[in-house]
């Protein structure tokens, strides 16, 4: 449906007169294309003139002014001859009694209000598409959010993280993160800073107990990913709407009336886990109010957190988001440590990396298999798995064993974030370690969609090609079954 066919459905749609198959036509229409929400934003004000003027105009003489200013509104919009007389006829109509005018007003806010529930997909009064709309103008939030994490380690038993970070994040300067967590084994309380600058593309952190601080470079793509880690309420909105969600109805939270949004749709996080997340909106502002959210990326680790105490364009300047490194402070073991690249190469370095290191391919790129593979290489006797234990026994400094650590878990996580960044892109990304081996140099180990007839293709042996959908049904099909 094009932008003309929809607004000849506008006036039928006040009307009631639309059928099923034209009604999920329009709606489908509308979550695509602004200038006919904007259309929708003046039915909004219509129901609002009726719903607050209805009875009033059905007992004053201002009711022909009026009726006639709404269907030149319609008119306008429309332009449509046909339509208006349809408009005429209804206001004949209307203007023949009292009573008609007072059922007839009832009426057509009934009619409003189920166009706001056709275009909307919802029958509450927040659309997430307006809310998203909202929260894109604002330049600079802040916000609370808890995050209790559970990591399960085969042998090993569970570790439960608690965090409480506070987030502030500008779109001219960059971000600032405030992080306290409790160690689990020792009970200390712990706090961190983290400063993520655009212009120069890099990471800081500032660790006061230890009088230490780490700089990370970042590339374009890790930057970005970084930007999706702090759980910015923007994106997560723009991420939501492009999932099935349900409209969970009105409620009140902490006093506030709020309209809820939950999504379980695995897209919204790769689909390489389990979702449930619950955006609040407070009704009067429609902005997030709230956001609840559960992930389980395997059976090993999830994470429950909320999110809150939003600040909305909160006034913000260039010092807050610069650090300040104390003279007595020193460069940390992880210092200049490369961040994951999140990019076709950095995918290609995950999969050298587990040949290398543990001798195959993962056989998928879920956290379980992951994990999985992580204990392959604890076990490895590969001459890169060795002489890296080697290297690992000679540290005896705690933080330089976890700087080690994060540099041999890089290309892991470059390989992880690029595939679930796929998946949110929606595309089409496909996996098969589990029967592709390095030495299988002509067969598809991934692959994923980067046009309309054309996709990417890493082989067993590493190199990477683009083929045409044709071809990629030629490949595919030569796979082991």
């Amino acid at each position: 449906m094009n932008c003309a066919e929809c607004n000849d459905l506008l006036v039928l749609g006040l009307e009631g007169l639309l059928d099923d198959s034209q009604k999920q036509a329009v709606r489908e229409h509308l979550k695509t294309c602004e200038t006919c929400r904007a259309d929708l934003q003046g039915l909004q004000t219509l129901r609002q003139r009726l719903v607050g003027n209805g009875k009033a105009l059905a007992q004053t003489s201002v009711e022909d002014d009026v009726m006639n200013r709404i269907i030149q509104e319609q008119n306008a919009r429309l332009k449509s001859a046909a339509q208006a007389g349809t408009g005429l006829r209804i206001r004949r109509l209307i203007m023949k009694s009292s009573l008609v005018k007072i059922v007839a007003s009832a009426a057509l806010v009934a009619v409003a209000l189920g166009a706001w529930s056709l275009w909307s997909g919802t029958q509450s009064g927040v659309a997430l598409a307006d809310v998203l709309a909202k929260v894109q103008q604002i330049r600079a939030v802040m916000y609370r959010m808890d995050s209790h994490t559970k990591v399960t380690i085969a042998g090993m038993g569970a570790t439960e993280i608690n965090m409480e970070m506070t987030w502030l994040i500008s779109d001219d300067y960059g971000m600032r993160l405030g992080t306290r967590s409790t160690d689990p084994t020792t009970g200390q309380v712990m706090e961190q800073q983290m400063y993520l600058q655009p212009e120069q593309k890099v990471m800081i952190m500032l660790d006061p107990a230890k009088k230490q601080y780490a700089r990370m470079p970042l590339g374009e793509e890790a930057f970005k990913e970084k930007r999706k880690e702090t759980n910015d309420p923007r994106m997560m909105i723009q991420q939501l709407l492009g999932c099935e969600y349900t409209d969970l109805g009105m409620t009140v939270l902490d006093g506030v009336e709020v309209q809820g949004f939950q999504s379980t749709d695995p897209a919204f996080i790769g689909g390489t886990g389990d979702v449930d997340i619950k955006v609040w909106v407070d009704v009067k502002t429609q902005f997030p109010f709230r956001v609840d959210m559960a992930l389980k990326m395997s059976d090993e680790v999830e994470t429950q957190s909320t999110i809150r105490d939003f600040q909305w364009d909160v006034p913000v300047s260039a010092a807050e988001f610069t650090p300040v490194i104390p003279p007595d402070y020193t460069p940390s073991p992880t210092d200049g440590t490369k961040a994951a690249m999140p990019t076709e190469q950095g995918a290609i370095e995950g999969l050298q990396f587990c040949v290398e290191f543990a001798g195959a391919y993962p056989k998928s790129l879920d956290m379980s298999s992951l994990m999985d593979t992580m204990q392959l290489f604890m076990n490895s006797q590969t001459p890169a798995a060795k002489k890296f234990k080697e290297e690992s026994a000679q540290i005896k400094s705690k933080d330089e064993q976890i700087a080690k650590a994060m540099e041999i878990a890089r290309p892991i996580q470059s390989l992880t974030m690029f595939y679930m960044m796929l998946s949110q892109q929606k595309q089409e990304p496909a996996y098969y370690g589990h029967v592709v081996t390095s030495s299988d140099k002509a067969l598809v180990l991934m692959r994923w969609k980067t046009g309309e007839n054309e996709y990417r293709v890493i082989f067993g042996d590493l190199h990477a090609e683009t083929v045409d959908a044709a071809t990629l049904a030629t490949l595919e099909a030569a796979l082991p079954k």
